[in-house]
């Protein structure tokens, strides 16, 4: 049996629908990744975790001074509620969140540029903010063509730092509230936090020959709000499946494990609830393949290593004997792989990114109509995976070392907000 770009981009185009944690659609692709495992008469199974989840009931932006005017606001899942009659401000655009401008922002609404980041989150709740406002998308944005980002405070911002008020309002909105010199605002958030239930899909294949020697498959195939997510990640997903009809049909000699991970998008919460309820196992795993993005029809190929400079040498001698061109390089990537190199387990990311101009990530645009990927250059990162898939496999001692550099380790602990105590 032969891999098909075909028959994985079939895949794809049914379940090019938004995928969002902890929704029924998640759990609906879910089921049908399931029913792919059964059909390729693998042993397959749906492995549930709770995920944080946040509920925003309503969610107001009013300019109140020097002039009026209500804003489309959408508030952050898991945020703070302001309470009965809301909260009135001063506004103040803090920019950059450089030290002069924390210095103004205690008891006012603050704006800032860019995505909340936890480090930024921090900065803000120590100066005392009592609002956060960010903005996404461009000034240049169409009304009719875009949407106002939903965005959520993770746990690792809300466990050390506390829960805030927050919301995400349009670009074009914050660049006008700025122009105009707003000075104080009116908002209202009522929000609540509750345990939601994602899934990962987990199939085996049984090695012949060193099955206590294991490979490790991963993709998620969540997606985020306004997503159909057909290039992050359903490309990789589709080409997890193929792998796995391939190995169910040539029975390979290490143990090979896939797993289609749920709310990646949340922060990696189905690859870190999968490695913590196998922990046991982890030391017999060799090595983890991770598929992120692929078919890009205008765009370039990437290996992202995370372990050591001969993993590196490996992979890159592999694909220049195969022809295929490929950036190879050390370095840790945002998505599944980081709980296994956390863990030790070595990770090899398969990515095909697309160019500027010819990709779209994370927002309505990542889906088929905009025709900017195709079953032809998915099959560029599909044969990819097998021939490194086969040769790792066929191997009579295994070539990558189970090591992860100190260079790595350090970016992954970094990754993960750990700090000192952590590392001992």
């Amino acid at each position: 049996m032969q891999v098909s770009a075909h028959r994985a981009f079939s895949l794809l185009k049914e379940l090019a629908f938004e995928r969002v944690s902890c929704s029924e659609a998640e759990k609906k692709a879910a089921l049908r990744l399931l029913e792919e495992v059964k059909a390729a008469h693998v042993q397959g199974s749906i492995e549930e975790f709770t995920v944080p989840c946040g509920r925003v009931k309503k969610a107001k932006l009013m300019v109140t001074a020097p002039y009026q005017k209500e804003y489309e606001a959408t508030g952050y899942e898991r945020a703070a509620s302001t309470g009965e009659g809301g909260l009135d401000g001063e506004f103040y655009y803090a920019e950059n969140l450089l030290p002069a401008h924390l210095e103004q922002v205690k008891g006012k609404i603050a704006m800032m540029n860019g995505r909340l980041r936890r480090a930024d989150y921090e900065k803000l709740q120590n100066a005392g903010a009592a609002a956060i406002l960010t903005f996404s998308g461009s000034t240049k944005d169409r009304l009719s063509e875009s949407d106002c980002d939903i965005r959520k405070l993770r746990e690792t911002m809300t466990e050390p730092f506390g829960h805030a008020v927050a919301l995400n309002i349009r670009a074009a909105d914050a660049a006008e509230i700025v122009r105009r010199g707003a000075e104080k605002m009116h908002i209202e958030l009522e929000s609540e936090c509750y345990d939601g239930v994602s899934q990962n899909v987990c199939a085996v294949i049984p090695g012949t020959t060193y099955p206590d020697q294991i490979i490790s498959f991963g993709a998620h195939y969540d997606s985020v709000y306004f997503s159909t997510g057909v290039y992050d990640n359903l490309s990789g997903s589709v080409i997890l499946t193929e792998l796995m009809r391939y190995f169910a049909q040539n029975p390979p000699a290490r143990t090979m494990k896939f797993n289609w991970y749920g709310s990646e998008e949340q922060g990696l919460l189905g690859s870190k609830a999968w490695v913590k309820a196998h922990e046991e196992e982890l030391s017999q795993h060799v090595l983890m393949i991770n598929v992120d993005v692929a078919a890009a029809t205008l765009g370039n190929t990437s290996s992202l290593i995370l372990g050591t400079d001969k993993a590196v040498g490996y992979v890159d001698a592999l694909m220049r004997e195969a022809g295929i061109p490929c950036e190879v390089k050390l370095d840790i990537y945002s998505s599944d792989c980081i709980p296994f190199a956390d863990q030790g387990v070595p990770a090899v990311n398969l990515l095909r990114f697309g160019t500027a101009g010819a990709n779209f990530i994370h927002d309505r645009n990542d889906h088929l109509k905009n025709n900017y990927i195709d079953a032809k250059s998915l099959d560029i990162t599909l044969q990819q995976a097998l021939m490194l898939a086969k040769r790792v496999d066929g191997a009579k001692v295994f070539p990558i070392v189970r090591e992860i550099s100190p260079e790595i380790k350090n970016k992954v602990d970094e990754y993960l907000f750990k700090d000192k105590k952590d590392k001992k």
